[in-house]
């Protein structure tokens, strides 16, 4: 059975052929800023150290989530 015929990598300005949506070259490159810019942040860079202690001392007052304890667990 014959394959599809090759496309052109969807990176602008880029005219190498290729089986799927981006060149090998470029798909690094997408995957990166995907990974940068799209996904969200990290914990860490979102909430600082007072946070971090407030949540802590948050938690050991209260062992049991909002529906558990509901549940009587």
């Amino acid at each position: 059975m014959p394959y599809k015929p090759k496309r052109p990598c969807r990176y602008p300005g880029c005219p190498r052929l290729t089986d799927g949506t981006y060149c090998e070259e470029h798909v690094k490159l997408v995957r990166r800023h995907y990974e940068q810019f799209t996904r969200g942040y990290s914990t860490s860079k979102r909430y600082g150290r007072a946070w971090k202690k407030i949540r802590d001392r948050y938690v050991r007052k209260h062992p049991l989530c909002e529906q558990c304890l509901k549940e009587g667990r």
